[in-house]
């Protein structure tokens, strides 16, 4: 059975964001799903945190059927490498301009305590959103399709910065897809965690090279399919 591609998306995301990867995908004959996470929602009090995350991208894979090829974007990254270290379908774990924390860490321990100075909370409390998204996430994106993505930016509920990542794979093979021209997440931090990945690709990216450069991020994962369908 031919591995397919689970796409995880990053903070205040849905599953469209990745389209224009999954046609590409998809004219290279690979199957690809998207998950929808729950800590991003429209509705900032129905926003969850990273446990229901990593249950839903545990969910997905496990309902593949087949080997995974689980492919994450920034704080995607973080649920992606819990549900790695548990679901033994995960073939490859390809990480693009995504945490790749250690276990016991969390997204507000990283980050100093505190959020960027750009991002706006919600009137409850309970979430936050990028006020700069077209600068920090979007840069070096296609305008009309800048625009589009940031109409559609929900809310992330705040417990996914708060919880701690509870564990990492061990015997997975990790890509890791560096952005050089990233302003959101340090092009040095991902160098660092690229360092510890058996596969590494620079794009000059900012933070969205599956939009920015979905061509060459396609090129990745179909590498990454390639070598979980042959055990290389």
């Amino acid at each position: 059975m031919n591995p397919t591609v689970v796409l995880v998306h990053g903070a205040m995301h849905t599953p469209w964001i990745f389209e224009p990867l999954r046609e590409r995908l998809t004219a290279r004959g690979i199957e690809s799903r998207a998950v929808q996470l729950p800590s991003s929602d429209p509705d900032s009090a129905a926003a969850e945190g990273l446990t229901e995350d990593v249950a839903v991208v545990r969910d997905t894979i496990e309902a593949v059927g087949g080997p995974v090829v689980l492919a994450a974007h920034s704080y995607g990254g973080v649920p992606a490498t819990w549900a790695a270290a548990e679901a033994e379908r995960v073939a490859e774990l390809v990480y693009l301009a995504a945490f790749a924390l250690e276990p016991g860490t969390s997204m507000m321990e990283w980050m100093g305590g505190d959020f960027p100075p750009t991002w706006i909370h919600s009137p409850d409390g309970r979430a936050v959103k990028a006020g700069d998204a077209e600068q920090s996430i979007f840069s070096g994106v296609d305008p009309v399709l800048t625009a589009e993505a940031v109409k559609r930016l929900n809310w992330q509920g705040m417990r996914a910065f708060t919880e701690k990542l509870a564990a990492a794979p061990t015997d997975v093979p990790l890509t890791y897809v560096v952005a050089t021209e990233d302003p959101a997440l340090p092009p040095a931090v991902q160098e660092e965690w690229a360092a510890h990945c058996a596969h590494s690709v620079r794009l000059p990216s900012g933070h969205s090279p599956h939009l920015s450069h979905a061509d060459e991020v396609a090129a990745v994962l179909a590498d990454a399919v390639a070598r979980a369908a042959t055990g290389g």
